[in-house]
């Protein structure tokens, strides 16, 4: 999880301990961020602008400035210790990124954004705002998309069910303790994981950041909001890729 613009729970600490975490925290970390790429409605060499929500360590923006070499990025996060390594790890890139500060819930970045816009992607964030904060931000952000951009998410949803959420959890589990030892050799890493509480599915009492919503929801609310096509894409321990296109 990166920082998700919710500075009243998030802290510099946790960002942080998310940064030493992720590659192990984040199931199937660089099929999700080539699956979020693949989704872009732009052509490899169309001149473009995209916005990211939450951008972390900048992994997936590294990956669409690559991918897109005309693409314009802004990378937004509500963490100054994210902000730091985005403008570190993203440096190379010039003038074609933009580094901000930004809060989830809020209605500043929203209105601030630019035009015309492609494309808004995020990685899990989008789970710290309640179901009404999410209608309401995927219906702020399709008035500001241009015809045939996209919000693109890749992020954790409410299971159906208790077993679906077990379900859930066991393969987070798994797919950490693979990481791990691919990473380090052992599963040093996904201990790390473990006692960080990282699995939203095995929690016993209600996390105060996270609300994740379900799936079917989500996708009526982006249909709603004024997305012609709205789908899931990819899924794996309840990380969800799914979104809309105008």
């Amino acid at each position: 999880m990166a920082d998700y613009g919710a500075s009243q729970h998030w802290t510099e600490d946790d960002s942080a301990r998310f940064l030493t975490l992720d590659d192990v925290a984040v199931p199937m970390r660089e099929q999700q961020i080539a699956t979020l790429c693949a989704l872009i409605p732009a052509q490899a060499d169309e001149t473009f602008t995209a916005m990211e929500l939450g951008a972390g360590g900048g992994l997936l923006a590294r990956a669409v400035l690559d991918t897109y070499p005309n693409c314009h990025y802004h990378a937004l996060d509500g963490s100054e210790t994210m902000r730091a390594a985005l403008r570190e790890k993203l440096a190379p890139y010039g003038d074609r990124v933009t580094v901000g500060a930004f809060e989830l819930a809020e209605s500043a970045w929203r209105e601030a954004l630019p035009s015309p816009l492609r494309c808004v992607l995020s990685s899990l964030v989008v789970h710290h705002l309640t179901h009404e904060g999410k209608r309401q931000m995927f219906a702020d952000v399709a008035g500001r998309l241009e015809p045939g951009g996209a919000l693109l998410l890749a992020d954790l949803v409410a299971p159906a069910t208790d077993r679906v959420r077990l379900l859930f959890a066991d393969q987070w589990n798994t797919a950490a303790q693979v990481q791990s030892q691919v990473l380090a050799g052992d599963l040093s890493l996904y201990q790390q994981f473990q006692d960080a509480e990282w699995n939203y599915y095995e929690l016993t009492e209600a996390d105060p950041i996270d609300h994740p919503s379900p799936l079917a929801d989500q996708l009526q609310w982006l249909r709603a909001a004024g997305f012609s096509v709205a789908d899931c894409f990819w899924m794996l321990a309840g990380h969800a890729i799914y979104g809309g296109y105008r």
